[in-house]
């Protein structure tokens, strides 16, 4: 009765297939997604769109990993334009977010609602993909099993998650090829065009993906030379008739190519700088990455290691090479597209030494191709022989199981993290063993280690009911045998699930943005319980110290247990009050001690300078005596919000002889943005001429707020 119900429902709203499928998805992808940047790629095209809605401007702060001074001395982002620009409108209307629920840190509720583009993008890619088969002429019911395994059964579901370029690079991939296929079979001026905007976008997105426009260039003479030919057309005619279908795919393309041009030139002042990390010209980086790259390891890596191997974090793919030869014989043309796109991309991954991934889940540069891998599987769904049919569906339905298992544990867990955390690279397997100790990253489920072991947000009940529901839909569709209907004009259903959808992720996400992060922290704390009771100390000290980042509720047991795990010597604390002996600070900074956020049960120091100007605040101790020659370590905690100016907070050590002679500085830990309580801790030998030391805390050259706790010097 459910699934004649939802039908009757969604048929009475007019809603169209297309946004049943993009809705399921989106609610899917949504309920995974991650709202946070862990990397410094990432980090740099999210600042530069930040940049322009903030200040008009393309340069932007220094990142911890990578930035390129400019030839105005201001620092850039050496990587292409095209994802930035996707992202600046989701970051404008972060800021408006910002507006109605007002957090400590712009970035926190920004970068939220920018982590909404890639479900949204690979959301669309599947759409795309429905239509191209509906486009290559397989049923309704086989382009939904198609997109379906694609969505749930691949990569494309991981990848959903995160601020990584592949979401992106697939839509306009897939849009590509639609197009393309499109003006085939009208020869409708229109599809080039299209056609030339997405793959123009495709390389303002990633320049290496160049090569696959070559690709589809040919593939455009190609179907131009057929239909000239039915039409008994002269090769003069065929030549103009090729010439000008070159012409209408290019020009779009290549003003992309020139708004590149123009971004290089106004930040390195050169027309080809600025392509995938490096203010080289590409010719120079392709050239240094060949030199090199080692094809054979990226090629058993990507292909048959149990750690990147597609076919494991892929299983659909494997009918790749079962399907092309029967698709080659009904549609030779199309094949080919296909088979030159995967090919052209699997080049271009041997040709890179991290063509594997690296600490990536899974491949992640051959992402964006899997679609293609998948589409020749069709032929199999569309045997005419009804037992041999059955035979390739159910061995289809078996990968897509196998593959929605290996996605869920790539879409529920952090491949950062678990670098971060055991200094490996991630792997299937590794996961596995991480979520069976309960390390899993989700911004709506939750461990608590009192009362009912899982807590749920609230969003994740309106996503569960939109999953429930156009999921119930699309089953209805498989077993009635789906034959969608004429597309209707009203998408009143479509409209109001995203409105609430949205609205819902607003209310339960991001207004009660540091309770969710707590929670998160919550669940680090359990996980690391749980590591621990296996006798795994180093992994469950790494998680206790990031949920103690995260401000877990159970902060001073957390605390506790890092003292135990990983103990620091003990000496002399250093109080807030004696870190305040002496002041040294901008007239609009504020130094004092702070009794509500501490760590260490005591008042801790805090340091804050107002936003938007650059200024120095320190506090610093008295002269403390020490003896020359000698080891001590210095420890203590510190947290940071919102220290966004051009340096950094800082904690620093001085020592001299005691007749201001001899002496020396050393910064014992630098950080900036925010962050939660961390700990730092730094041995130090005295020189042979030391006998007293100083120790500083505060910002430098820089704005924002830091506060610094539990801090102890102690002889070793």
């Amino acid at each position: 009765m459910l699934v004649p119900l939802k039908m009757k429902i969604l048929n009475q709203v007019g809603t169209p297939a297309s946004g049943v499928l993009f809705l399921f998805f989106l609610s899917i992808y949504a309920f995974t997604m991650s709202g946070r940047i862990f990397y410094g790629d990432e980090m740099e095209k999210y600042r530069v769109a930040q940049s322009i809605v903030d200040r008009g401007d393309l340069s932007f702060r220094p990142t911890q990993m990578r930035s390129w001074i400019g030839t105005d001395g201001r620092n850039y982002s050496a990587y292409e334009l095209g994802q930035t620009v996707v992202q600046v409108p989701f970051y404008a209307l972060g800021r408006i977010a910002q507006h109605l629920f007002p957090q400590p840190d712009v970035n926190l509720v920004t970068m939220l609602v920018v982590g909404l583009m890639n479900p949204i993008l690979m959301a669309l890619a599947c759409l795309v993909l429905f239509r191209i088969g509906m486009t290559l002429g397989f049923r309704p019911w086989t382009s939904l099993l198609l997109t379906l395994a694609f969505g749930l059964g691949t990569v494309a579901w991981p990848y959903s998650r995160g601020f990584t370029r592949e979401p992106l690079l697939t839509v306009l991939m897939l849009l590509t090829m639609y197009a393309v296929v499109r003006f085939s079979k009208t020869q409708d001026d229109r599809w080039l065009i299209a056609a030339g905007a997405a793959a123009g976008y495709l390389v303002f997105t990633k320049f290496i993906q160049g090569a696959l426009v070559a690709v589809f260039v040919v593939y455009i003479l190609i179907a131009i030379l057929d239909n000239q030919r039915r039409l008994g057309a002269k090769p003069s005619r065929i030549f103009r008739a090729q010439v000008k279908g070159l012409v209408l795919f290019g020009v779009v393309a290549l003003a992309f190519m020139a708004v590149q041009s123009l971004y290089a030139w106004l930040r390195f002042g050169t027309l080809c700088g600025g392509i995938a990390g490096s203010k080289s010209a590409p010719t120079s980086w392709i050239s240094g990455v060949a030199a090199v790259t080692r094809p054979e390891q990226v090629a058993w890596r990507v292909l048959l290691s149990s750690e990147k191997s597609i076919f494991l974090y892929s299983p659909p793919v494997l009918l790749f090479f079962v399907s092309w030869f029967p698709w080659f014989r009904a549609k030779p043309k199309e094949a080919l597209l296909c088979l030159g796109l995967v090919l052209v991309s699997v080049a271009g991954v041997l040709a890179r030494f991290d063509g594997d991934g690296g600490s990536w889940w899974a491949t992640r540069y051959l992402v964006q191709i899997t679609p293609l891998l998948l589409i020749p599987s069709g032929v199999l769904l569309e045997l005419a022989e009804t037992r041999t049919r059955r035979f390739w569906t159910a061995i289809f339905a078996l990968l897509v199981a196998l593959g929605i298992v290996v996605s869920a544990v790539g879409a529920f867990t952090n491949d950062r993290e678990y670098l971060d955390v055991t200094g490996n690279g991630t792997h299937l397997f590794g996961q596995v063993d991480y979520l069976r100790h309960g390390v899993f990253d989700s911004l709506l489920l939750y461990l608590s280690p009192v009362g009912w072991p899982f807590q749920v947000n609230p969003y994740a009940i309106v996503l569960l009911v939109a999953i429930v529901f156009f999921g119930t839909a699309i089953v209805g569709w498989l077993r009635r045998g789906f034959t969608p209907a004429a597309v209707s004009p009203r998408w009143a259903l479509v409209s109001l699930v995203l409105l609430v959808e949205l609205a819902g992720f607003g209310v339960w996400v991001v207004a009660p943005y540091a309770q969710v992060r707590a929670a998160q922290g919550n669940t680090r704390f359990v996980a690391a319980n749980l590591l621990l009771s296996d006798g795994r100390k180093q992994e469950a000290s790494a998680l206790y110290l990031k949920a103690v980042d995260y401000g877990t509720f159970y902060t001073q047991q957390g605390v506790a247990r890092i003292e135990e795990l990983i103990p620091r010597a003990r000496g002399e604390p250093i109080l807030a009050a004696d870190l305040i002996h002496q002041v040294e600070a901008a007239e609009s900074a504020r130094i004092e001690e702070d009794d509500e956020t501490t760590i260490s049960g005591h008042r801790s120091l805090r340091v804050s300078i107002p936003p938007g100007k650059d200024a120095n605040a320190n506090a610093m101790t008295d002269w403390i005596p020490v003896e020359p020659n000698t080891t001590y370590e210095l420890s203590g905690w510190i947290k940071t919000v919102a220290v966004y100016g051009t340096s950094y907070a800082v904690v620093s050590l001085y020592e001299d002889d005691g007749a201001w002679k001899n002496s020396g500085k050393v910064d014992l830990v630098t950080t900036d943005e925010t962050g939660g309580w961390s700990l730092f801790r730094r041995v130090i030998t005295s020189k042979p001429t030391t006998r007293r030391f100083m120790v500083s805390a505060g910002l430098w050259n820089t704005y924002g707020t830091v506060w610094i706790d539990g801090v102890e010097l102690a002889r070793k």
